[in-house]
């Protein structure tokens, strides 16, 4: 999977700069994440900034109080070159559809298109491209609203709500109204295939209700089958019970988990990829290198004994060969 983070989106838009035309007076976001990327590049150049629907209704937004430059433009119409943005490409449809809305307005031939990410499929359609990132990809800004989500496996506390406290988590009352008061960090828009929690399955039922109440849509929830928080702290093995759920779902093709340590066991359990949203890192199984083979100790060949060789020659030279035979015969039924 191919991730990029906020901290990319900046840096790559402050690096790529110099392909923006010197000569553009206005920039266009496209909503909505096409307005964050359009927001960076009017901050970086000091330009004024506006939205494609509010440049068709010749709209242009107020600047605050920073301070505008000699000819700052104030009237939309008036704008000499447009610079329309988007953050990501991965059909081109977003772009075209800008284009559609502008084809029969004055702004039409003043147009040009940047998008930040692009694929190699859709690298031609703007006029401008900051960076090719591949697909399969996902940004910090949408995991949570991606198309993968079928194909997922998402932990609940610390990703779908915050964690409990300790004096929350106390296995009896007081974390039942945690899970079940809890407010939802975030409410994915697509459904979750697979749900995958440490939380015991004695709590199946407020769950499931606190799913429900806030709208969160999911195919299975996979819970921890012990009698006890007790049982589960002996066990100790948060990462590794996610990790097997994992590895045995074969459609599953990424978990999405909040802590860091249980990212790279799951990872390297299941060996396949984790997405870690407390660090915003992808988490891939570690390569375990092959044990060096043990060689077989040879058996030390015996130091020649130059006497020895030397008397063994006359032996031979002296008795014939049918006697030493003789002899051998004699000395092996000793």
């Amino acid at each position: 999977m191919n991730f990029r983070t906020y901290e990319d989106l900046s840096v790559i838009i402050s690096n790529n700069l110099h392909k923006i035309p010197e000569d553009i007076d206005l920039i266009v976001g496209i909503p909505r994440s096409g307005l964050m990327a359009a927001s960076m590049i009017s901050l970086h150049l000091n330009l004024p900034l506006t939205d494609i629907d509010s440049l068709l209704e010749n709209k242009i937004y107020n600047h605050g109080r920073t301070k505008a430059k000699e000819k700052w433009l104030t009237d939309p119409s008036k704008a000499k070159k447009i610079l329309i943005v988007d953050d990501s490409s991965v059909t081109g449809s977003s772009i075209n559809e800008a284009k559609q809305k502008l084809e029969k307005s004055k702004f039409k031939d003043k147009a040009i298109y940047l998008v930040v990410f692009v694929t190699e499929e859709t690298k031609d359609i703007p006029d401008i491209y900051f960076d090719i990132c591949p697909k399969p990809r996902m940004f910090e800004w949408n995991y949570m609203h991606h198309m993968f989500l079928d194909r997922a496996c998402v932990d609940i506390d610390g990703v779908l709500c915050q964690d409990p406290t300790p004096e929350e988590n106390d296995d009896g009352e007081k974390y039942i109204k945690f899970i079940s008061t809890v407010k939802p960090r975030i409410v994915p828009a697509k459904k979750i295939k697979y749900l995958v929690t440490t939380r015991l399955e004695k709590y199946r039922k407020y769950t499931e209700k606190w799913l429900k109440k806030n709208n969160i849509q999911f195919e299975n929830l996979i819970m921890m089958d012990l009698p006890s928080k007790e049982e589960r702290m002996k066990l100790g093995n948060h990462g590794q019970f996610k990790g097997e759920q994992y590895k045995n779902l074969p459609d599953a093709k990424i978990f999405i988990e909040s802590n860091k340590n249980q990212a790279k066991v799951i990872a390297n359990v299941s060996g396949k990829e984790v997405f870690c949203v407390d660090d915003c890192k992808f988490y891939k199984p570690e390569i375990q290198e092959p044990r060096p083979k043990i060689e077989e100790k040879k058996e030390e060949e015996k130091p020649i004994n130059k006497k020895t060789s030397l008397t063994r020659k006359a032996f031979r030279k002296i008795v014939p060969l049918e006697a030493r035979k003789k002899l051998k015969r004699i000395l092996k039924k000793k």
